[in-house]
């Protein structure tokens, strides 16, 4: 073993001194401990590892960072990719078609566990120090998949406790997930009966009773919103006066903030689209128009 090969090795070191016995950190200390110059450096390299642990454990985290992050990014992107040109657009889409099996969460979770039992326990042979340190990296990797899977499935502990959502974080995500190019409705059908059957059957949340002025307009198809991890319902109805206009739909429990009752809603501008929101029956709406006036948004009311 040369020098260079000695302080690859020793970069891996572990401060506890727990890798003494391994033949390969045995080997590269001798080395270290017979080179005055690879020596100081190993004593340079622990003291600096030291010195950067003890002021990462000083670092106090705030609780809410975990939601804070999801936060952030469901405004910043909506939830939907973003595609930069056609080819973009290809791939994303083929990627979202991409639908896990049903056991791959437990074969996670087990890859987790096991991993991090090997990332724990001495190891023995030659080339185990590898094996320890690519255990971690393996679970770490796993982990990053199951924050994306578990959403497909039943949710582990730390994705039930994602926060409510801000009400204006609805309109911004329902907004960027429509201007996506790879935006589409799950279920296209003028009939609303058709739409609502649609929406109950994947447990989503239907509007009981809609603004006087969408009772009797034709449908034009509805899908599942997902904005920061809470599921709601968009239906898409064409109206005469308005054009298409879309109705989001969510449990109340899963919005922050004060809202109207549906006899007096709020109506605002959010650039080209007209945004009217209220609550009722335990659920939050939100209608959305683009290129219409406030004016004739309140008088669907």
């Amino acid at each position: 073993m040369d020098k260079e090969q000695a302080r690859f090795i020793l970069r891996s070191y572990r401060p506890d001194g727990s890798d003494g016995a391994d033949p390969q950190f045995a080997e590269a200390l001798q080395l270290a401990h017979a080179d005055l110059e690879l020596g100081q450096w190993l004593a340079s390299e622990r003291s600096f590892d030291a010195a950067f642990a003890a002021a990462l454990g000083k670092v106090k985290l705030p609780a809410s960072l975990c939601q804070d992050i999801l936060a952030s990014l469901a405004t910043e992107r909506g939830d939907i990719p973003q595609a930069c040109d056609p080819m973009d657009a290809a791939m994303v889409g083929a990627l979202a078609s991409i639908r896990p099996p049903a056991a791959l969460r437990g074969e996670v979770l087990a890859a987790m566990s096991s991993s991090a039992n090997l990332a724990t326990t001495p190891a023995r042979g030659q080339h185990s120090w590898l094996w320890r340190r690519g255990a971690i990296s393996l679970a770490a990797a796993a982990g990053i998949v199951l924050a994306f899977v578990a959403t497909r499935g039943e949710a582990p502990s730390v994705i039930k406790s994602v926060p409510q959502l801000p009400v204006e974080l609805v309109e911004t995500g329902f907004i960027r997930t429509f201007e996506s190019p790879l935006f589409s409705l799950d279920k296209e059908r003028e009939d609303r009966t058709v739409l609502l059957a649609h929406l109950r059957q994947h447990k989503l949340p239907c509007p009981c009773c809609l603004p006087q002025g969408l009772a009797d307009v034709k449908g034009v198809g509805c899908r599942e919103l997902v904005i920061n991890g809470k599921s709601g319902s968009l239906i898409s109805y064409d109206d005469p006066q308005n054009g298409v206009v879309h109705l989001v739909v969510f449990h109340r429990q899963d919005v922050s903030g004060e809202l109207p009752q549906r006899e007096a809603p709020g109506i605002t501008q959010h650039g080209l689209w007209t945004v009217a929101c209220w609550v009722h029956d335990e659920k939050v709406f939100m209608l959305l128009g683009n290129g219409t006036s406030v004016a004739k948004f309140a008088a669907l009311f």
